[in-house]
């Protein structure tokens, strides 16, 4: 049992996130040891620290319109992996900043 929980701790903390700024948004991925697998019932998915997803351990990714990054914004995103034991740490999380709105027009225009 102590192991297990070890593992699914050891593959939260291997997920990694950069900060992104993106137009649309279409999943978001993550990547875990193959040879943990078994250890593992599913992933949690969170935004700005609200469960908002969960996907079975054979999957690697969810869709942004499922977990609600189809609206501008910015969001903090983690995930989280569990088995029979319990459920890891957070991973790090990735800040997606989603723009889904036209640019403010120009201003000060002048002629020379």
């Amino acid at each position: 049992m102590i192991k297990t929980l070890l593992a699914i701790m050891f593959i939260a903390a291997s997920m990694s996130a950069t900060a992104q700024t993106i137009q649309s948004c279409n999943s978001v991925s993550w990547d875990y040891p193959a040879d943990k697998l078994s250890l593992i019932d599913g992933f949690h998915v969170y935004v700005n620290s609200t469960q908002v997803g969960n996907v079975p351990s054979s999957q690697q990714n969810i869709s942004c319109a499922d977990i609600g990054l189809n609206t501008s914004g910015v969001f903090s995103v983690t995930a989280t992996a569990y088995n029979a034991v319990g459920e890891s740490p957070q991973s790090v999380p990735l800040s997606v900043a989603v723009v889904t709105t036209a640019p403010v027009a120009p201003t000060n225009l002048t002629a020379e």
